[in-house]
């Protein structure tokens, strides 16, 4: 991964650097527990497929509202494709190679994280304009999240998994598009996957699919420290956790990859709501304005009423 090299308190201007990466591999294993064998009594809504939306690897769907529509990507294809409710789904835009997360920024623009490395792209220009390098051969950008400061945070997943007793290679790094520097913040991950902030800034959560955990830390000045086990998953040993969608009441939607599922669990970590999905790879959602859940999963675009 790249760097800007030793990294101190400050830069030479005073501006505080982002904390020292921390190890994802050294973290206690603590948190809260959820058994995903235990979801039998929950209440629980079917999600349809929405038409004309089929993936190849869907993911990271996330409300626009300059461009109104829902923006995703679909990974394998290298596409970043709008869906519209009254209007249908059109490709936004196509990389060069896999695409993990496309950003909406407030002015209509996206951020897209993907084999061009981290472009802004304006979608009514047709343009895209280079802010950062793509990772290193043998890894690829997943999914990502922009912090309330404006800076990228985006997962690097390997291609290939580690040899047997060897540390896994992916990381997540922050981006800030000003300046286009990069900064590791959590290394030795299999599978980074959703990173969302708490309503008021003040908290990041990282979700790693492979120990089948999310993480949080405390977030402020363009720094996460802390960093912490907040919540593990047992049970269904194929279901592993993929996407974040994190309500401004403090209750978080995670998808489940394997499962089937979309399950929202209340701020103590209650399971509340389970949406099914017909596709068992279920990646990620998020929430429109009128409260519709639109939900990704390798195969496409669907949504549920909640």
């Amino acid at each position: 991964m790249s760097a800007a090299g030793p990294m101190s308190s400050a830069d030479p201007a005073g501006t505080p650097l982002p904390a020292a990466p921390v190890a994802w591999d050294g973290l206690a294993p603590e948190g809260r527990v959820l058994d995903l064998d235990g979801l039998a009594g929950v209440p629980t809504v079917d999600a349809v497929a929405v038409p004309g939306t089929q993936a190849l690897l869907g993911e990271h769907p996330v409300w626009s509202h300059a461009l109104d529509g829902v923006v995703w990507v679909d990974i394998d294809a290298g596409e970043v494709r709008l869906h519209r409710p009254q209007v249908g789904t059109t490709v936004l835009h196509r990389a060069t190679g896999p695409v993990g997360a496309a950003l909406p920024e407030p002015d209509g623009t996206l951020l897209v994280a993907g084999a061009d490395g981290l472009v802004r792209l304006d979608p009514l220009a047709a343009t895209t304009t280079p802010l950062a390098p793509a990772p290193p051969a043998g890894l690829r950008f997943n999914d990502a999240g922009l912090a309330p400061d404006g800076v990228v945070w985006a997962g690097v997943l390997p291609l290939v998994d580690p040899p047997a007793g060897e540390r896994p290679t992916g990381y997540v790094e922050r981006v800030d598009p000003a300046d286009g520097l990069v900064h590791p913040a959590l290394t030795t991950m299999g599978c980074p996957n959703g990173i969302v902030w708490t309503p008021d800034g003040g908290t990041v959560l990282v979700c790693e699919s492979d120990t089948r955990a999310i993480a949080a830390a405390a977030y402020a000045d363009g720094r996460a420290t802390g960093w912490h086990v907040v919540q593990r998953f047992t049970g269904a040993a194929h279901a592993v956790p993929d996407g974040l969608d994190l309500l401004p009441d403090g209750r978080l939607w995670v998808a489940f990859w394997g499962l089937g599922a979309a399950v929202l669990l209340s701020p103590d970590g209650v399971p509340e709501l389970v949406v099914r999905t017909p596709d068992e790879r279920t990646t990620s959602m998020c929430t429109g304005p009128d409260g519709t859940l639109w939900v990704t999963t390798a195969a496409g675009l669907c949504r549920a009423q909640v």
